[in-house]
């Protein structure tokens, strides 16, 4: 997953540097550049990093159903642990 999120976020971080540079380049002011850079980074991300925003969908999805996995496991275990003690304690009880 954390392959996944750096290529994105590096992919976003280079369009927007890119397009910075380039408004720069062509004076426009420096606070008017960032925001107008940042706001033409939005859409030219969505369009240029689809595949990587796939990838890191999926790896979100993958993550999150291991997690799952890992917490049904955990009920599971602590439910017989649970199970062997209050099988114990009616045992003690007769």
């Amino acid at each position: 997953m954390f392959k996944a999120v750096a290529v994105y976020t590096i992919g976003r971080i280079a369009i927007f540097a890119i397009l910075l540079a380039l408004l720069w380049a062509a004076e426009l002011g420096s606070f008017p550049g960032i925001l107008f850079a940042l706001l033409l980074s939005m859409p030219a991300a969505y369009f240029l990093l689809g595949k990587q925003r796939e990838d890191l969908a999926a790896a979100v999805i993958e993550r999150r159903e291991a997690r799952v996995k890992l917490r049904e496991r955990l009920r599971g275990a602590s439910e017989t642990a649970s199970d062997a003690e209050s099988d114990r304690e009616q045992e003690t009880q007769q």
